[in-house]
């Protein structure tokens, strides 16, 4: 697999007006699994409204879905040739802080290439060869299965990953994603984060040892879907790696 944008990236680029509700985002994010979308604006890109804005604005307690996506917070666009390497793409990310990057220009976007994407290239990159510990996160957030989807989204949203580990006691129990608080959001909202992250069906995850490569773990990833893989080490789960933190990770080698 070519390490350029453009091989990796996800195309078409969905747009949705400056004027569109967060709920209607939400709701077209969710349809369509993706976490991101081209916010425009009289035919001109103005920015990017991700899954990210939305759990920030449901932290904070309130319902934000009478607020357009202008003004629940957008990323600004940041646009990429299309022959620019995958690396030099996650160093842009992360010295931007941000989670996607357009590939193409203003007038032209041909793609969006997302943490998403990155993570699934990794394998077919020399860095997705070296071993896991460095990318590993052993501190990743987990919360008790009695906690809320509410706050499930306070913990993402402020430690900038994912998801969030769910354990009872030293028990792995299961995961939550972003793109669960998402549809979760999309189908019920606001009403919905007061259930039990319990009741919520889990999504399927990946798995490794502490002994996989980063390219390992990505292929795990990529098998079911998932924006999170648990590591273990032994019978123990000892951390997570996820879309975020491994981009991250990847924008640190170069």
């Amino acid at each position: 697999m070519s390490e350029n944008v453009i091989a990796v990236a996800s195309r078409p680029v969905l747009s949705i007006g400056a004027d569109s509700s967060v709920k209607e985002a939400a709701e077209f994010m969710a349809s369509r699994n993706v976490r991101r979308l081209l916010v425009t604006e009289g035919g001109r890109a103005v920015g990017v409204f991700s899954a990210f804005h939305l759990i920030r604005a449901l932290a904070t307690g309130t319902d934000p879905s009478a607020k357009s996506v202008s003004e629940a917070g957008l990323e600004v666009p940041v646009y990429v040739e299309p022959t620019t390497p995958v690396i030099e793409a996650a160093r842009i990310m992360a010295s931007r802080d941000v989670t996607s990057v357009l590939v193409g220009s203003e007038d032209n976007p041909l793609g969006i290439l997302t943490t998403h994407d990155v993570v699934f290239s990794l394998p077919s990159l020399r860095f997705g060869r070296e071993d896991l510990h460095g990318a590993l996160v052993q501190g990743y957030p987990t919360l008790d299965p009695e906690a809320t989807l509410l706050e499930a989204a306070s913990v993402i949203s402020s430690r900038g990953v994912s998801g969030v580990l769910i354990m009872d006691g030293d028990d792995f129990i299961g995961a939550l994603t972003v793109r669960e608080v998402l549809q979760a959001y999309a189908s019920g909202g606001s009403q919905a984060l007061s259930s039990r992250v319990a009741d919520f069906p889990m999504p399927p995850l990946a798995h490794a040892d502490e002994g996989a490569s980063v390219g390992e773990v990505a292929e795990a990833m990529e098998s079911v879907g998932s924006d999170m893989a648990v590591v273990f080490c032994g019978r123990r789960a000892c951390g997570a790696v996820d879309d975020i933190t491994l981009t991250r990770w990847l924008a640190s080698r170069l």
